[in-house]
């Protein structure tokens, strides 16, 4: 297993699903539910976040050999969409806090519990938790990877994200608690500083590889 390859794709992914971010829109959809209710909805969150970036890490090289598309193009255009991202949770303009009141005027509409109990697919897991920029993130990441011990760590990484997730959602109401909104926001700022040096380098990355 390659240590470093392991980290630099556990902190591009984490960064991009920004799990603290999700915490005020999670709350606002489980204000209602038990705590066992709420676990329920973390784990059927994280079961189907896994299974869709797992899917992508292992069918990524097929479907971008399957439209003629090179490393170097899907590096260039990962780090594109990543940086775009990252810019956006810099500046707050579409961070995933701001979505919760939102998200808690459109749970009130909803009629019955099974209803309610969609929240763990949709929004939480899609849009909110998983979307474009973790999905191209991961195929990014399985397309550099050359050997079996690189795809290894692509599906380490992977996993990791989603057990740290979900002890941040399993104890968010601490954390609301002890850092407030504003410290969400912080936080997906400095996620966003990070991602936006990861979205550069990959770039460049892509860039070298059609110059060479």
């Amino acid at each position: 297993m390659d240590i470093h390859f392991t980290i630099l794709t556990f902190t591009s992914l984490f960064a991009i699903l920004n799990p603290f971010g999700v915490i005020p829109s999670y709350l606002c959809l489980t204000s209602h539910y038990s705590k066992v209710e709420k676990l329920k909805v973390i784990r059927k969150s994280m079961i189907a976040s896994f299974i869709i970036l797992m899917t992508f890490a292992l069918l990524g090289n097929q479907i971008i050999s399957f439209f003629g598309i090179s490393i170097p193009a899907i590096k260039i255009t990962g780090g594109v969409l990543l940086f775009l991202i990252a810019l956006d949770m810099i500046q707050g303009n579409t961070s995933k806090v701001e979505k919760a009141p939102k998200l808690e005027s459109q749970i009130k509409t909803c009629e019955n519990i099974e209803e309610l109990n969609e929240i763990a697919i949709i929004p939480l897991t899609v849009p909110l938790f998983t979307g474009p920029g973790s999905i191209s993130t991961v195929i990014a990441m399985m397309a550099q990877s050359q050997d079996f011990d690189s795809k290894i760590s692509v599906v380490i990484a992977i996993a990791l994200c989603i057990i740290f997730s979900y002890f941040v959602l399993k104890f968010s109401k601490d954390l609301e608690k002890t850092i407030g909104k504003i410290g969400f926001k912080i936080l997906t700022k400095m996620m966003g500083l990070v991602l936006t040096a990861i979205s550069i380098q990959m770039a460049l990355d892509g860039i070298l590889m059609v110059v060479r």
